[in-house]
């Protein structure tokens, strides 16, 4: 919650696996605190064309009827750790699956090369090639 009545919101499934995309290239989706997921998710869409990368399957969920999905940046995705039980138990609840327990993509570039992604096992950050690994995808959206 942002305190105005507003806040994040995660899907209550897994998007599958994909690669962040463009390694190599530099698309600008530097932002890693919260609130710059979904700037990160519009810079990777219009700086990589490659298809059904990580934000790309964010950007074309319809998941619980909406349209503005987006991946986390890597500060949310941290939040989404921190409160990965309770994330959990609502998206059980409501049809979801629990979270793999894997590694996840942000949004957040690092480099040319490499992305931020988060071990939701023990909240563990770290940077991995764009093109090297398929990670899990998990989408959020504002409210």
């Amino acid at each position: 919650m942002d305190g105005n009545g507003g806040g994040l919101i995660c899907d209550i499934q897994d998007l599958g696996t994909a690669e962040w995309g463009c390694q190599g290239t530099n698309v600008g989706a530097t932002g890693i605190i919260i609130g710059t997921g979904m700037q990160n998710t519009i810079d990777i869409e219009l700086g990589c064309i490659t298809a059904n990368t990580a934000a790309d399957k964010c950007t074309n969920s319809n998941a619980q009827g909406y349209t503005d999905w987006f991946l986390p940046s890597r500060d949310e995705l941290v939040k989404i750790y921190q409160n990965k039980s309770i994330i959990n138990a609502t998206a059980t609840v409501n049809g979801g699956i629990p979270f793999t327990g894997n590694d996840y993509w942000s949004s957040s570039e690092n480099d040319n090369n490499q992305a931020w992604r988060v071990w939701l096992i023990d909240g563990g950050i770290n940077t991995q090639n764009k093109n090297v690994s398929s990670f899990a995808v998990r989408a959020i959206r504002a409210f």
